[in-house]
Order: C-alpha cells, then structure tokens, then sequence
C-alpha cells in the first residue's frame, strides 16, 4: 500500500474518534511495511505532533500529501532514468554482441583470440577499457540519481510547533532538536533562508506565517525536483564521453581486431 494511503486511513481512524495511539497500533502492520526513509520520517512528525501537542491530523494529512508528490517524483525520475540506463547497459554488450556475430559468419574471432598473442592482446586492452567504461558510467548515473533527505521537512516540523500555539523562534529550535534527534540533517541554508523570508513576510503583510511555511518547503522539494530532472536531462549527453574515450575503442579492440585477425588467418589458410 503506498504510504500516503496509510497515512490517510491513520488520518480517518483519529478523526472518527479513536485515539492517536490506538490508531497507530491498529495500522502498525501498514506503518512497518514504509520504506525506511518515508517511515523514519513518520515517526518524527507523529512524535513532535505529540510532544509539543500539535494538530495530529493536519500533520499526518500534510505529510500523506508530501509522501504522494514524493512518489509522483520518483516515478517520473524512474522513467526519464530508464533511457540512460539502457543505453549504458546497451553499449557496454555491443563488443560481445559484435563477437558472437562474426564467429556465426564464419570470421572465427574467438579462435583468432585463442591461437594469436596479437588478439589476445587485443582483448585483453580492450576489456580494461571496458571495465573502465563500465565504471565512468555507473559514477555518472550514480551522480544524477539524487537520493537526499527531504529538504522541507524542517519548516513542516515548524508548522506543527506554531500549530501547538508555540512561538517562532521556540517552534523552530524544537523542530531542529528533533530533527538531529531521529537522525536527520540539521536545517540547511537554503531551509533556515526560508524561515527568516516567511516570518519577516508575514510580519509586514500579516499573512499566515504557517502558510508561507508551507509554500517554502513545497518550494524546496520543487527545487530538488528540478535539480534531479536537469541532472538526468543532461545525463545523455554526458554519457557519451565514457563512450568515445573507453567504450567504442574497447569495441574496436574486443571485436574488430579478432575478427580482422581471423579473417587472416582464414585467408592464409586458403
């Protein structure tokens, strides 16, 4: 069951009446089978929401929202991350490919490879630099796929805190104890820029300060998003150095020089 799904169903559980604790243990089962990161991030809004007395509901709903989004990102990561992939995987087969082909035409590149020290040779530089090829790769698609905690949780954690009736400055150092406490990152830059913009906007203008909160954190994760979309947009392009440098001369050296050596040998033969 997607983790928003369990929220929800946690959500109606409590606003039928139940208590927050018994609702929780009838959905353990659901809430045990989150995917570490989505469950270690439960826990820290279920615990601040109790311990400072924020609205548990408004919290567990506003998290089923930002699990939902998380997935719609991950799956479209997933899918603009399939092409690369494939054609990493694609290239790295095409001297094997390139291979079996000859020796089914009858050029005998393996028995070129097995007899000659020059194919051998060959080969043998060749698998290096598709090893090599291999492991540029995999670094750079490593690169593109973002996997980072989740950028607004700390301003969220903030809003439970005002939510409680707690003020700015308390909500926030509570927020980042709690943080470090469940084993995340302590707020960043780019996180404590956002409270310090929303709280003196709200002061001028006397807009909701939880509602510019929220918008902020929306706006990180977009941020993120974004990030990794570019990061895999321009992942096509980059994987075109490891094939130049490494790929197409180990498909020269691992295919093109047996097959020219056993085409030879055949020659010679006759």
């Amino acid at each position: 069951m997607r983790a928003g799904d369990v929220l929800r169903q946690l959500v109606a559980l409590i606003s039928s009446g139940l208590p927050a604790r018994q609702s929780q243990q009838t959905l353990q089962v659901q809430l045990d089978a989150l995917a570490p990161a989505e469950a270690k991030q439960f826990q820290l809004i279920w615990q601040l929401a109790l311990r400072v007395g924020g609205p548990i509901v408004l919290a567990l709903t506003r998290l089923a929202q930002v699990f939902d989004r998380a997935e719609a990102n991950s799956r479209e990561a997933a899918l603009a991350f399939a092409a690369p992939q494939a054609t990493a995987r694609l290239v790295m087969w095409l001297p094997a490919i390139a291979l079996l082909l000859g020796q089914l035409v009858g050029l005998n590149p393996i028995g070129a490879i097995m007899h000659s020290l020059l194919a051998g040779l060959s080969v043998c530089l060749g698998l290096g630099l598709l090893v090599a090829g291999s492991w540029w790769s995999k670094s750079l698609l490593a690169k593109a796929n973002l996997q980072r905690e989740d950028p607004g949780a700390f301003l969220d954690c903030v809003v439970i805190g005002l939510h409680a009736g707690l003020p700015v400055d308390v909500a926030a150092k509570t927020a980042a104890e709690t943080l470090v406490e469940f084993e995340l990152s302590e707020p960043g830059a780019e996180s404590k820029q956002a409270l310090e913009s929303s709280v003196e906007l709200s002061r001028s203008t006397g807009a909701a300060i939880t509602a510019l909160l929220v918008s902020s954190a929306d706006r990180l994760r977009e941020n993120l998003r974004f990030e990794s979309a570019t990061l895999i947009a321009k992942l096509g392009v980059r994987l075109m150095i490891p094939l130049g440098v490494t790929v197409l001369p180990a498909f020269v050296l691992l295919s093109i020089v047996p097959i020219a050596i056993g085409l030879l040998s055949n020659q010679g033969g006759t």
